[in-house]
């Protein structure tokens, strides 16, 4: 076997690795080895080793350095703990009953194939960042909230989820008061939103685009807009408020799970929003 040349971060290993196992479902920890290094290949993140062999690529192994072994050894007890894979086969056989065979879970087997992804992190947060003008203290606190999900810390990943959610539409409150273009409206909308309570800042804004701005809008950002706006915005900071005092209230994991694969696609139906009111005056 041949090793192959890479250079990427202990994230991006894992990333390789979520997208292996959605496509591996058992096997040994070696077998994985060789099909995460043809992976960096195919995918273009290393050279291939037998670009100038003669050797027929397809009946080929290429080997990973040691340095990203040892990493995948990390990242397997990592994802045991977080409930996406199990030692052994699975099949009840005395003789593949732990490592180093490897089976993805039925919990794992429901979530690897869903993206965005918030068990790969490096890759969730790199879809988040194609979002033109994504604001970075958006990012800083997703960022928290998928690191605490992946430990199992429920309800701070819900805090800083919330926190998320809350700056963008803050932001978009924001975009609003500067479309305004009647000082008279203007006035209003500051007198009203004056507090610290995001609800009523929200509720002020849902009635701007109600009256002012939904029926302006295009149809690619109307579609889903109150889902989005209204319920899912509603969902997350009730779960942000509840884990953030002392209620007693444990979110789901499922649900958490749900709300994370889901705020790319919020988030990016605010930043677009927030877009076309910089452009359009209400």
């Amino acid at each position: 076997m041949t090793e192959v040349r890479l250079e990427i971060s202990y994230e991006q290993t894992r990333s390789l690795m979520i997208e292996t196992l959605g496509s591996s479902g058992k096997g040994q920890i070696a077998s994985l080895h060789a099909n995460i290094a043809r992976l960096a290949v195919d995918k273009g993140i290393a050279p291939n080793p037998y670009a100038n062999s003669e050797t027929t690529y397809i009946n080929i192994s290429p080997e990973l350095p040691r340095k990203y072994k040892s990493w995948i050894e990390d990242i397997i007890w990592d994802l045991i703990m977080e409930g996406i894979i199990r030692p052994g086969l699975g099949d009840g056989d005395e003789l593949s009953h732990g490592l180093p065979w490897y089976h993805v879970s039925e919990y794992g087997r429901s979530v690897l194939g869903i993206q965005p992804q918030p068990y790969d992190p490096d890759g969730y947060l790199a879809r988040v960042q194609t979002i033109p003008n994504v604001d970075g203290v958006i990012l800083a606190y997703l960022e928290e909230s998928l690191k605490a999900f992946r430990i199992h810390c429920l309800l701070s990943s819900v805090i800083t989820l919330g926190c998320a959610s809350e700056k963008a539409i803050l932001l978009l409150i924001d975009a609003c008061l500067n479309a305004l273009s009647n000082p008279i409206d203007k006035a209003d909308f500051i007198r009203k939103t004056d507090t610290i309570s995001v609800k009523k800042k929200h509720d002020e804004f849902q009635n701007i685009l109600k009256t002012k701005i939904i029926s302006h809008l295009p149809y690619d950002i109307k579609e889903n807009l109150d889902n989005y706006l209204t319920s899912l915005f509603s969902i997350i900071r009730t779960h942000r408020n509840d884990a953030g005092h002392p209620s007693g209230k444990i979110i789901q994991r499922e649900h958490l799970y749900s709300y994370l694969v889901v705020f790319p696609a919020y988030l990016e139906k605010v930043c677009t929003l927030i877009n076309w009111l910089s452009k359009n005056a209400i």
